[in-house]
């Protein structure tokens, strides 16, 4: 095991989700500590950018050599999924007044939704006609979950179905633990098989078994989790799990055959587990299966959250991004597990700097562009598959006329961009003007169409210690496909683009809005109508068109020659910036 310290970060996010769904505003006006004065935004760097081709860069700029000559391994979209805490929230009736091409038109990246605990735990979450009533063990009602899968494939994505939690009905002693579900396993292994089962032959039935043979299934939510699934005791929990485990595969492998079946298993590991999440994996390759007695059960993927403390601050040793990944891929590549998919469940930044849990679990200041931009690199370096979001817009997901794209929303755009592409290889070199800056960034190459891309950033751990960074950035031995120019379009997201988070804060520091004003939450919070109270809401709403124009995300263009096989780009990157280049007809020389 790993040292013995407790973080409370792993599925605390979805507790505080519950909150919000249940009260819908969740806040009390006890706490009026004044907010902190704004820092005003620095006006020595400007965020101009020069795409003239020059022979020698700029004095003290950081240079960045793109080499598209070095391709490496093709770019994959990273933020594909969504993490949906209970389906009724976001997929029933609000998801029906959505036009088909909503999802694919504002945010093609997202291609999957994962629904959690989406079979039970709870009155609203059983799937029966009568959730209380022991006496009537199968009288199943999968229809909400069914309308729920129905607009997911209405907007042109996939589901991913996390069974569980154990219905109440069939625990005899049910316990609600610290997510509003119950913790218990089943007392009877064969009714819950049942049950799992005639949800997949009902799923089948609606929605046509080859459609549901190209979704994803998963069982339980961070299982070493005490406050997710307990039996009254570690070892006792971890058999428990197998077992329930075993079980929900075997019932899914016969409606929808073994080898058309792609499950896995989510486990915490962003803090110390009730059990060794390890454990798990041994069973998987090792174990008695209890259903069937054979060796060893299914497995395709292997899963965790991620929650960094707060902007600044990281989640600590042993519980960094890359450890987390290492300490399952190490097991399974150990036991023979070579073909599996690791991604992260849920996770980002659990509270704001004001100490306060952030709903939903990112800023939307331009930390959390530079933040996505380096993380999107560091999957890549790490081969980490996906990492998912919580919501999307300040309305969650269907924005209407009101709702707000933030930063890590348009981060998440352009890099999806990127998709196909093949790696090229990018190389920043000092000096940076402050020493705690980070520039770097990651390319692409698309030679199918002549496309280059680089994604930059200039972040900074310390979200009010940054500053701007002058940049040359030389794409070496390169050529145009035609003549010698090429098309430039130049997106950038900081403080002064494609940014309402500055603005709003300066609206709320003028209203005399105070920290406590936000009641349990962090004024970082973002998702305005889920957070805070009726005054908050409405200067949001008061003011949202002029939000909604200051985060607009639009591209510039323009042109450049190429001058002795180079294209130079100067630009000034603002603190926490992001600049996305997308270069047209243009091939290595």
């Amino acid at each position: 095991m790993r040292h013995k310290r407790r973080i409370v970060l792993g599925g605390v996010a979805a507790l505080l989700i519950i909150a919000a769904a249940l009260a819908g505003i969740l806040w009390n006006g006890e706490d009026k500590r004044p907010m902190k004065t704004l820092r005003e935004t620095s006006t020595e760097t400007s965020s101009a950018t020069s795409t003239e081709t020059r022979s020698q860069a700029p004095e003290n700029s950081v240079s960045v050599q793109v080499n598209l000559a070095e391709l490496d391994q093709t770019i994959e979209n990273k933020f594909s999924d969504l993490s949906q805490w209970e389906l009724g929230m976001d997929w029933l009736s609000s998801a029906f007044a959505q036009s088909e091409d909503y999802m694919r038109t504002k945010y093609p990246f997202v291609k999957r939704v994962q629904l959690m605990s989406a079979t039970g735990g709870s009155e609203v979450r059983d799937l029966f006609l009568s959730p209380l009533d022991r006496e009537q063990l199968t009288d199943y009602n999968f229809s909400r979950l069914g309308t729920a899968v129905k607009h997911i494939l209405r907007q042109g994505l996939k589901p991913s179905i996390v069974t569980g939690n154990v219905p109440l009905k069939y625990s005899s002693d049910p316990h609600i633990g610290g997510f509003g579900v119950n913790v218990r396993p089943p007392d009877d292994y064969e009714v819950y098989y049942d049950y799992i089962k005639a949800l997949a032959q009902y799923l089948a039935d609606r929605f046509g078994l080859d459609e549901v043979r190209s979704w994803t299934w998963r069982a339980l939510v961070e299982y070493e989790n005490v406050d997710w699934f307990n039996a009254g005791d570690p070892e006792s929990t971890k058999e428990a799990y197998f077992k329930l485990y075993d079980y929900t595969v075997a019932a899914l492998e016969e409606v929808i055959g073994a080898e058309h079946l792609y499950i896995g298993a989510h486990s915490m590991t962003n803090a110390e587990g009730y059990w060794d999440e390890r454990d798990f994996i041994d069973h998987i390759a090792f174990g008695t299966n209890y259903y069937t007695g054979q060796t060893g059960t299914q497995l395709d993927f292997l899963t965790y959250s991620y929650y960094d403390m707060k902007p600044g601050l990281r989640s600590p040793s042993p519980f960094t991004l890359e450890s987390n990944l290492n300490l399952l891929r190490e097991r399974a590549l150990k036991n023979g597990l070579t073909d599996l998919e690791y991604g992260v469940d849920e996770g980002r930044i659990a509270s704001g700097p004001d100490n306060k849990e952030l709903f939903p679990r990112s800023v939307a200041s331009s930390y959390q562009s530079a933040y996505d931009a380096k993380l999107f690199k560091q999957m890549h370096d790490i081969d980490l598959d996906y990492f998912a979001n919580w919501y999307l817009n300040t309305e969650r997901l269907w924005e209407g006329i009101t709702g707000v794209d933030p930063v890590g929303t348009h981060l998440a755009n352009l890099a999806y961009r990127m998709e196909g592409g093949r790696r090229a290889k990018v190389h920043a070199s000092a000096p940076v003007s402050l020493a705690s800056n980070e520039v770097d960034g990651i390319g692409a190459y698309h030679d199918n169409s002549g496309t280059a891309q680089l994604l930059l950033y200039n972040f900074n751990e310390d979200p009010e210690a940054g500053i701007g960074e002058p940049v040359t950035v030389t794409f070496d031995r390169v050529e145009a496909v035609q003549g010698n120019a090429v098309t430039i379009k130049q997106w950038m997201i900081d403080d002064g683009h494609a940014n309402y988070w500055p603005t709003w804060r300066i609206h709320l520091e003028e209203h005399g809005i105070s920290e406590g004003d936000f009641g349990s939450w962090s004024n970082h919070s973002w998702t305005i109508g889920s957070v805070a109270n009726e005054r908050i809401r409405k200067l949001w709403y008061d003011n949202v068109n002029e939000y909604r124009k200051l985060a607009k995300l639009e591209p510039t263009e323009t042109t450049a020659e190429i001058k002795d096989n180079k294209l130079v780009l100067t630009q000034a990157l603002a603190p926490q910036g992001v600049v996305f280049y997308e270069i047209s007809g243009i091939r290595p020389s």
